[in-house]
């Protein structure tokens, strides 16, 4: 009898050791990726293309966040603080919004569909932005209202990304049932249907139009206001708390719907706020910046690999590792390159590569999720 509760006494303290460790991989991880972002912060502000040091270039934030911020106009601290603010950190500020959106939509959809290499944009909410940006530029209507025509193409590609999500909520509604494979094989005959649409009006498009319409699609983190920034982070906050308190329920959903259901977790009301959360998310970051990818399926599936899949800790780290990815691309473009080229393009660039790495450790059963 003694022998035994040694015994159990020896393995619970493993066990406490094990956490521990667990524990410090997760908070070391998190804060790695804080420090990485910071770190890009300054490298962004390097290359702005004024003699800016990275100290220089945190100082300018820093004493704009705190107020002090009284320079002598003309002077080098003046000049760092108007670029700092004028050009570099809007474009900081939707990497970092919009990073974090889309890994948190990530996350979420992984868990939902427990596929890990699911995406924001597998239930069509892509394809829907794309639709309803082209019929603004190309074919000039919009379905904003008279108050926001100067937001025509944005509200557009709002609120069509938003129109597959609710046509899967409604099959489920008509089903009774709302499953992983359902949300797969909805969003992909949506994402069909509304490429046809788009490949209709482009192929009817002038070069002008068409030109403009590409550039959109790609994806580009240049030219967003500040006014524009603070809408996109309303919507992504609001989705980004809601999920956040969806976490545990989530970690129900990746142990199958038969094994949720046990734990008297409603399955089918779970996956359809789910769904509009990300939709909202997606949906606002998309129709401001155009199509990014892949950032929304690596961030989640590599902090998986590092950390484990409890959706508490996965959340904020995917959302930090969602941040240093879209400003890594963001910062290597405008290092090396002669022109701007759209971060949504050198995600293609990066994530494709890894994609396939991913995809073939999946295939050797060794899935990182």
């Amino acid at each position: 009898m003694e022998n035994q509760i040694a015994t159990e006494k020896a393995e619970n303290e493993v066990l406490r050791e094990q956490y521990k460790k667990l524990t410090g991989r997760k908070i070391l991880l998190f804060f790695s990726l804080i420090v990485a972002v910071i770190i890009l912060i300054g490298l962004s502000c390097n290359i702005s293309g004024r003699e800016m040091t990275l100290t220089e270039g945190l100082s300018a934030i820093f004493r704009r966040l705190i107020g002090d911020c009284n320079y002598e106009w003309n002077s080098k601290l003046w000049w760092d603080d108007r670029i700092v603010w004028t050009y570099i950190m809007p474009r900081v500020a939707v990497a970092l919004v919009a990073g974090a959106g889309l890994a948190a939509a990530g996350t979420v959809m992984q868990s939902v569909l427990n596929n890990p290499l699911a995406e924001p944009y597998t239930t069509g909410v892509s394809s829907g932005a794309v639709f309803g940006a082209c019929l603004m530029i190309i074919m000039g209507v919009s379905i904003a209202t008279p108050g926001l025509q100067q937001y025509g193409l944005v509200v557009n590609a709002f609120l069509f990304a938003l129109i597959p999500v609710g046509i899967i909520i409604l099959l489920s509604k008509l089903t009774n049932f709302l499953s992983p494979v359902t949300m797969i094989l909805a969003g992909t005959a949506i994402s069909y249907f509304f490429g046809g649409l788009t490949t209709l009006m482009l192929v009817t498009a002038d070069e002008n139009d068409l030109a403009s319409a590409y550039k959109w699609q790609v994806g580009s983190l240049a030219n967003i206001s500040w006014g524009e920034i603070q809408i996109i982070a309303v919507f992504v906050v609001l989705a980004v708390v809601v999920m956040m308190f969806l976490t545990k329920y989530l970690n129900a959903l990746t142990l199958g719907d038969k094994a949720a259901k046990s734990l008297g977790v409603d399955v089918n009301k779970v996956r359809t706020i789910s769904l509009l959360m990300v939709a909202l998310s997606a949906a606002a970051i998309v129709s401001f910046t155009g199509i990014i990818g892949f950032v929304g399926m690596l961030s989640p599936h590599i902090v998986r690999s590092v950390i484990g899949g409890d959706n508490r800790f996965v959340f904020p780290s995917a959302m930090a590792l969602g941040m240093v990815i879209l400003l890594f691309a963001d910062t290597v473009t405008r290092y090396f390159a002669l022109v701007d080229i759209p971060a949504g393009a050198v995600m293609m660039f990066i994530g494709a590569p890894v994609f396939l790495y991913l995809m073939l450790r999946k295939n050797r059963g060794r899935s990182w999720a």
